[in-house]
């Protein structure tokens, strides 16, 4: 059966062979941590999805101004007759000024043509355009879906960043929770190290007569008391590995195993050296020039804006031109003795397509409800944008107040260590007690636990505060 003294042996034992384990793990730095989150983690990489969307949906507005090689054939067969065939062949070409080019070349033959459809023996060769000269002059369905898509690139880029800004605010607290959690474990380790030392000093000192037994008991009350903080810390240090681990993803698209964890830096009261703090009203325009969610309803106006026009447009009359040069074979204009720009107005086919509802009230009403959309959108973007504002002041004062908390309490820190310094000696040359020790030492423990948590509070808000302005 073990004794007290046994069971303390074997739990420094295990914690010293924890320590040596944990000295050759790699050391997880914040800069690190960040490269690889934003590298391997699935939310990052999904955030790359939104632009590659954007780039194929821009793609495909580019189609619609695709050049287009067509090709019609009718033909009809009855009682041994081949009463007609038509053959047409040709390539259309759209083009951003709203007309679409067109060529081509015509076939017919048979016993009985349309007289309108009769062709020349060889053929004949066209070459014309169709202009929508009312609705659809300034802007169409192809010319909007293009404009759509350009502004659809900037909202794809808007929303990646606002998810790599949510994903990085969460991976900073979990960070600064798990370093918290392994920088109190080593100084509640450490503690236990230096309570077993002085415990075991006291009993050699007992056992030669020099000190009271109630001194021993004293010392190994506070050997316990550090084996639960120990215990505990070793817990919540396992709690925020875990927790750490959902950040930590490999190139397999799996995340780190257990034993593959690295450990977190050593954290001092030097490096943690507060900078200084940023102008807080050029936190706030930068806030606003470059927040992504700022920027995703600006692309969602603009993107409203060409809607609205194209509505617009919809409230026209349609009014289409079409005009066609007629060759004879592959030759234009065989027997015209016109000059200049008359030459146009023979051997051509064209013709004019005019129509327009009444009332009109559906082109009206569609115009009318982008409107709405589009204050409504603005109204959004004023209330998002004070909101953004206050968040940025809010976490900038929260930030100011922390690092003078960061201060203070490593001043106070020092002083506890002074005072325990002091104890010392003074209980070196007889003058106190091992309670006064103890009790020396448990608030230094104390404050440095404290000022690790408000060191690491200050990093999470600076984290906040980026995430508020948009900037990860």
């Amino acid at each position: 059966m073990r004794t007290p003294q046994n069971r303390i042996k074997w739990t420094l034992a295990v914690v010293l062979l924890t320590l040596c384990i944990s000295s050759r793990a790699q050391v997880l730095e914040w800069s690190d941590f960040r490269q690889q989150v934003l590298e391997s983690h699935p939310v990052a990489r999904q955030a790359d999805l939104y632009r590659d969307m954007a780039a194929s949906t821009l793609l495909r507005a580019k189609g619609g101004f695709d050049p287009k090689a067509y090709s019609d054939f009718y033909s009809k067969n009855f009682s041994g007759k081949t009463y007609f065939q038509y053959t047409e062949a040709g390539v259309k070409l759209p083009t951003w000024a709203g007309f679409e080019l067109k060529g081509a070349y015509n076939l017919a033959s048979g016993d009985f043509l349309n007289t309108e459809s009769t062709l020349p023996a060889n053929g004949q060769a066209t070459l014309g355009f169709n202009w929508s000269l009312g609705q659809g002059l300034l802007l169409d369905e192809r010319r909007a879906a293009l404009r759509q898509s350009r502004i659809g690139l900037q909202g794809a880029e808007a929303e990646r960043e606002l998810l790599l800004n949510d994903l990085m605010f969460e991976a900073a607290k979990t960070y600064w929770t798990w370093v918290v959690a392994g920088n109190q474990l080593r100084i509640y380790e450490s503690a236990l190290r230096q309570s077993r030392i002085r415990h075991e000093a006291l009993r050699e000192s007992f056992l030669q007569g020099d000190k009271p037994a109630i001194d021993t008991i004293e010392t190994f009350i506070q050997v316990q008391n550090r084996l639960l903080d120990v215990n505990f810390a070793g817990v919540d240090m396992q709690n925020a590995s875990l927790a750490l681990r959902n950040f930590l993803w490999i190139t397999d698209n799996q995340t780190l195993a257990l034993e593959q964890m690295p450990t977190p830096p050593v954290l001092s009261e030097a490096e943690n050296a507060v900078p200084n703090l940023p102008v807080r009203e050029e936190l706030v325009q930068q806030a606003r020039v470059n927040h992504p969610e700022l920027r995703l309803y600006e692309a969602k106006r603009q993107n409203l804006e060409v809607e609205r026009r194209l509505k617009m447009e919809k409230r026209k009359p349609v009014l289409d031109l079409n005009y066609n040069l007629l060759g004879s074979g592959w030759e234009f204009f065989p027997t015209s003795n016109t000059e200049g720009v008359g030459v146009l107005a023979n051997d051509i086919k064209w013709g004019l397509n005019f129509s327009y509802p009444i009332f009109n009230r559906k082109a009206r009403g569609d115009w009318q409800v982008t409107q709405v959309k589009i204050a409504q959108t603005v109204l959004d973007i004023q209330q998002k944008s004070q909101t953004i504002e206050n968040k940025v002041r809010q976490y900038a004062n929260d930030l100011d107040n922390l690092r003078n908390q960061v201060v203070l309490y490593r001043d106070i820190t020092r002083n506890y260590l002074t005072l325990l310094e002091g104890e010392t000696e003074k209980f070196n040359q007889g003058e106190s007690s091992v309670f006064l020790i103890n009790t020396r030492e448990q608030r230094w423990l104390d404050a440095q636990v404290k000022f690790l948590k408000l060191a690491a509070e200050y990093r999470k808000t600076e984290a906040g505060l980026l995430w508020a302005t948009g900037s990860r």
